[in-house]
């Protein structure tokens, strides 16, 4: 490392050192050298809004600059149920996982088919459909990590992260991960969390 990285790195770790010491001691030089290094060669999304069309990584570890809530790390995981993504009366799931929160916005598909039109004394059927995309409103979570189930209640689809579940997400199997999301109103919708977005988890836990 030339001396002009050393001299940022070690002035951070002295103020650490001050802040917490305990901190510091969870952290040397190096790491903290990696984590900064790590941070800057993320993809980088300018928004942590979630909508049914966002383009974004999805399932990778991602440096969040927002105009509205600043800059932080996350994963963005996306899962469609009952058939295919546009599918009439299919769900959506979409998730924003955040070291201080997760965010979800459960969608529903739904279709219009326009009207048939009559010429030369035939009636032409119309395929194309005029789709609605509706949201639904998420009360609380249920997310099963190995044996244990955290129940986590939220406001307007976010939910805060306790140091005990960023911990079980960080450690969290190499496999698909249930998760249920409790509706306002009561419904229920069973959905899963990739493993490529559990792999993410690592990176921002």
């Amino acid at each position: 490392m030339k001396l002009s990285q050393t001299i940022p790195v070690l002035f951070l770790g002295a103020i650490l050192a001050v802040l917490s010491p305990e901190l510091c001691a969870a952290f040397n030089v190096q790491e903290v050298a990696s984590l900064g290094q790590t941070s800057s060669d993320l993809p980088v999304v300018k928004s942590a809004g979630l909508s049914p069309d966002m383009d974004v990584p999805w399932s990778k570890a991602v440096r969040i600059v927002d105009p509205f809530e600043g800059e932080f790390l996350g994963v963005f995981d996306r899962n469609s149920l009952d058939g295919y993504l546009y599918r009439e009366g299919s769900k959506q799931v979409i998730s924003l996982w955040t070291p201080s929160s997760i965010r979800v916005l459960v969608t529903v598909n739904s279709g219009q088919a326009k009207s048939s039109f009559y010429t030369a004394g035939y009636v032409y059927p119309r395929h194309d459909f005029i789709r609605f995309v509706t949201t639904k409103k998420v009360d609380k979570i249920l997310l099963k990590v190995r044996e244990k189930v955290f129940k986590l209640d939220g406001s307007i689809g976010s939910f805060a992260v306790s140091q005990e579940l960023a911990t079980a997400l960080k450690n969290a199997p190499d496999e698909n991960l249930n998760i249920r999301l409790i509706l306002e109103g009561g419904q229920t919708v069973d959905s899963e969390i990739g493993k490529g977005t559990v792999k993410g988890w690592r990176s921002i836990y």
